[in-house]
């Protein structure tokens, strides 16, 4: 069965709707994990993380009913092929800013999850770097003095036996 136009338009249509309402969810999401990361919230960022889990799930999902509406019209899945298909349903160019909203609010969703990945990654480096000094492990990266030497003349005991 050949897809029509219009019915194609309507699929894309509330495709993109739902995508659209996910995708701000889960930058309301990243808003509250970063908020957890430096409130230090743990329960809240657990749950976060939860939920974060399950948008990004649904959102796949959608994007395989996405693709596989294109492939059915007859079109290649990727931003060429998205560009041409709405070319084919949506002559008036009726859906093709609620498109351009997606991708907008989806590149946020990457920035907004590349800083809070940024942040864990600090906070785990430091809770690494304070147990090492708490167990009296050496330093995994020596820094050099300007004699060359990597003993700045601290010594070297835990926390527990000072």
């Amino acid at each position: 069965m050949t897809m029509t136009p219009e019915a194609c338009q309507f699929s894309i249509n509330m495709l993109l709707e739902q995508e659209t309402d996910l995708t701000g969810q889960l930058s309301t999401l990243l808003d509250n994990e970063y908020a957890a990361i430096t409130g230090k919230d743990f329960e809240t960022f657990e749950q976060t993380i939860r939920d974060k889990t399950l948008t990004v799930e649904q959102l796949e999902l959608l994007e395989k009913e996405r693709i596989s509406l294109l492939e059915s019209a007859g079109y290649e899945p990727g931003p060429e092929g998205i560009l041409l298909f709405m070319q084919w349903c949506d002559p008036g160019q009726d859906i093709t800013p609620r498109w351009e909203q997606l991708l907008t609010l989806a590149a946020k969703c990457r920035e907004k999850n590349r800083r809070n990945r940024q942040l864990i990654d600090l906070c785990s480096r430091h809770t690494r770097e304070t147990l090492r000094i708490l167990r009296g492990e050496e330093a995994q990266q020596d820094i050099y003095q300007a004699d060359g030497d990597t003993d700045g003349g601290h010594d070297r005991r835990t926390l527990a036996r000072v």
